[in-house]
């Protein structure tokens, strides 16, 4: 990330909690589900699910939902906000893909928050 967790955080209002950056460091090593960031951060369920919901408003995670069941939580790598995001549904890999890569034009006046594109990557192909 280009700034800083606790600037990011200051930023948008929010306090930079001992929670918070235990979730976020977990969350660097790749996408994990709520019972992993549990094991992980060792901290109780209400507080990883309200410190993931905070952290998905501001837009420093987002969640992914597969037909397999409960979602993952991905860290975001980039300041922009509004761009498209590759995540394998095999290995589980996430990427934040280059602002050019995907372009959507609605048919009525709107924006786009956010395109999750969803397949395998080039190793699980």
């Amino acid at each position: 990330m280009k700034r800083s967790l606790r600037e990011k955080l200051h930023t948008e209002g929010l306090r930079c909690t001992q929670p918070r950056r235990c979730i976020v460091e977990a969350l660097e090593s790749g996408p994990k589900t709520h019972a992993e960031l549990l094991k992980l951060t060792g901290l109780d369920r209400v507080t990883v699910y309200r410190n993931l919901l905070a952290l998905q408003q501001i837009g420093l995670i987002y969640r992914v939902y597969l037909t397999t069941g409960e979602p993952y939580y991905v860290l975001c790598d980039t300041e922009n906000p509004s761009h498209a995001h590759f995540f394998c549904e095999s290995c589980h890999r996430a990427t934040c893909l280059p602002d050019e890569t995907v372009q959507v034009h609605l048919p009525w006046p709107g924006r786009v928050e956010r395109v999750l594109l969803v397949g395998k990557c080039a190793k699980c192909a």
